[in-house]
């Protein structure tokens, strides 16, 4: 992916308000109205719009009025949900298959911050020091910069958000509070009245963020005003209040394809304990032939095992033994399941993508490539402008106002290089790479950032790397190219390129190449 350049939002270099600001009433939900069509005046029958219309052929769709999705998610609806997909993340394999891949492939080993302040010198300082308190940037100590991030985004996709609060530890240290969905929310004290709130979210007259209310661990509550704290969420309606978990729609079909796998392993144990069976039409040997044929301690039988080994049944007149034929699981099944799965990973990742790509050929397997990655530069994105560029922001921005920064007037520029971008053919891609870059159509650090690097620090890693290489050819009297392409020839490297090595040994005080003496 490019790099992503924002500006942290301007913030005061003083220490963050943590009490709830003036908070207004919330505005009054206007009354869901229906329409009915035309006709009968009863849900369209008889409506242009076959959509609308009633038919036996399948069953009603029920539901409420369209009306703002602050009304239509409750927070019972919300809680549900939440308790239903962690549910699924702890016992679905294809559930934390899924989110695993969106964490790993959207936040990889991090999404790292690069600096764009005037000058290279403030540009390393400003990363220095981020990086160094994003070590341990959490208030207990544990996580890091990196892991907040797969952490929240990982809370975001399961839950439908999660959040972060600036705090300070008890030194006064900058530092982050994670939250996860279920710790905000109405107070559940019937005493407590906070106007304006919804869901744990504080709203002003206009239906902007004023504050949340946070549950304590002691069970008391707490208004964080909204410039403290991150809410992490990806909006999909403009009347959202809070985020709806990513794979609720497919809560059902994970619980019906947990059930039906059960079902079947219990189905094929059963059949795998019975071996055979004995089919008896009827009748029975007379008791002095039963006793003559079946007595253990007889002649005749330990004569006929001790002959013929193994096992040796005795069965009644008219029975016979049938080995046992178990169709479990049917031929059938595998197919269901995997219509069970497609159904599941719909409308997150592309169901080959999550669990077979083999079947596929190269361009269809490059397109669902392709679909995938928009997916997680999409969450790349929101992790960067809901989490990355506040905390940026807070940290940078206290550090230059306690006077452990310096102040630069474009000290609030960054850019974040995202992980590695997904690719099934590597060669393949960095030949298009080179051909963009040769082109003009795609800039050096572009192309690094598409591979989860930093430009300028490899920029500074491949000097170092000649000056040491330039050091060593010098001492060892040698030419450069022995060193910097190892992997040549140097006889046939000599004869060929011995202009360009000559020049090179010339300008290094370096002997020029051997000549090998068996050429003209």
């Amino acid at each position: 992916m490019a790099p992503r350049k924002t500006k942290a939002p301007t913030v005061s270099l003083r220490k963050p308000v943590l009490k709830a600001a003036a908070v207004a009433p919330a505005l009054k939900p206007q009354a869901a109205v229906m329409d009915t069509g035309t006709g009968s005046g009863f849900g369209g029958s008889y409506s242009g719009w076959q959509s609308t219309m009633f038919s036996n052929a399948r069953r009603a769709i029920f539901g409420q009025a369209p009306g703002d999705l602050r009304q239509d998610l409750t927070p019972w609806n919300r809680m549900t949900m939440i308790r239903k997909c962690r549910w699924a993340e702890r016992n679905s394999g294809l559930f934390k298959q899924i989110l695993n891949d969106m964490v790993l492939y959207s936040v990889g080993d991090g999404i790292k911050a690069q600096s764009h302040a005037s000058t290279p010198e403030m540009q390393e300082i400003y990363e220095a020091y981020f990086a160094e308190k994003g070590k341990r940037i959490d208030i207990t100590n544990r996580f890091s910069f990196y892991n907040c991030q797969a952490i929240l985004l990982r809370g975001m996709i399961r839950d439908g958000d999660s959040f972060a609060a600036k705090v300070r530890n008890a030194t006064g240290e900058a530092k982050l509070q994670l939250m996860e969905a279920h710790r905000v929310g109405d107070p559940l004290e019937e005493t407590v009245v906070i106007p304006g709130i919804h869901d744990g979210i504080v709203y002003g007259p206009f239906g902007e963020y004023v504050a949340v209310n946070v549950y304590k661990a002691d069970g008391s509550n707490r208004q964080i005003a909204s410039q403290s704290v991150m809410h992490i969420v990806d909006h999909e309606y403009a009347s959202g209040c809070r985020g709806v978990p990513l794979l609720q729609h497919s809560i059902n079909s994970i619980q019906d394809e947990m059930e039906i796998l059960a079902l079947e392993k219990q189905a094929v144990k059963d059949n795998g304990d019975v071996v055979r069976t004995i089919s008896k039409a009827g009748g029975v040997l007379d008791q002095d032939t039963a006793n003559e044929l079946g007595a253990l301690n007889t002649p005749s039988y330990t004569s006929i095992a001790n002959t013929m080994g193994g096992k040796l049944l005795v069965l009644d007149q008219g029975e016979s033994l049938n080995s046992f034929q178990s169709n479990r699981p049917n031929a059938t099944f595998n197919g269901f399941i995997a219509a069970l799965e497609r159904d599941i990973s719909m409308g997150v990742l592309p169901w080959e993508f999550v669990s077979d790509p083999s079947k596929l050929g190269g361009a269809s397997i490059r397109l669902v490539t392709a679909k995938a990655s928009r997916v997680f530069g999409k969450y790349q994105n929101t992790i960067i402008e809901t989490f990355c560029v506040p905390t940026w922001g807070y940290i940078i921005g206290e550090g230059i106002a306690n006077g452990d920064l310096p102040d630069d007037p474009d000290w609030a520029q960054v850019s974040w290089t995202t992980p590695k971008s997904v690719t099934v053919d590597a060669g393949r891609d960095a030949a298009n790479d080179r051909n963009d870059v040769e082109m003009g159509l795609l800039s050096m650090s572009e192309l690094y950032a598409q591979r989860g690097l930093d430009f300028r620090s490899e920029m500074d890693k491949r000097a170092n790397d000649m000056n040491f290489i330039i050091e060593k050819a010098k001492a060892a009297k040698i030419p450069v190219w022995m060193l910097y392409k190892p992997g040549f020839n140097w006889l046939q490297q000599g004869q060929a390129n011995s202009q360009i090595t000559d020049t090179t040994a010339e300008n290094l005080d370096l002997p020029p190449p051997p000549v090998d003496p068996t050429q003209p």
